[in-house]
């Protein structure tokens, strides 16, 4: 998946780095955002070029909930998965997340092989998406 442009959200500057290391080992290209506001700017900016976003839920000011129902809202963003990330695994969390708009769920702490390998599930379709759109054209 050499290439492929990620967007990670996390307040946890932590979390960011071992995220983006893991993703840009295997050869992604990762932008990051400490907060949904400026996260959903550079998805915005990126929106030709973007694979996947990776959003944590819980944020100090705009949590990534509401991101992710922006995001989808969005007619440039709402066909790039999304995938939630967060400590939080109990029923309602995840159900608020799917109905918010995320295409996938990953509770931390996550194993990073299971991180990429559903990174790589949700590049596939976004490619299957752009080659669709371009047929249809």
């Amino acid at each position: 998946m050499a290439g492929k442009l990620i967007l990670i959200v996390d307040d946890d500057e932590i979390t960011l780095e071992m995220i983006g290391y893991t993703l840009e080992d295997e050869g992604y290209k990762v932008i990051k955002s400490t907060n949904s506001r400026d996260a959903i700017e550079l998805a915005e900016k990126n929106s030709l070029f973007l694979n996947a976003v990776l959003m944590d839920l819980v944020m100090p000011q705009n949590d990534g909930f509401m991101a992710i129902r922006t995001m989808k809202g969005r007619r440039s963003l709402r066909l790039i998965p999304i995938m939630a990330l967060t400590a939080s695994n109990d029923k309602e969390s995840v159900l608020k997340a799917f109905n918010a708009g995320a295409d996938d769920y990953l509770t931390k702490p996550f194993d990073p092989e299971e991180l990429l390998f559903r990174v790589k599930a949700l590049c596939k379709i976004t490619d299957f998406v752009r080659r669709w759109q371009a047929f249809a054209k």
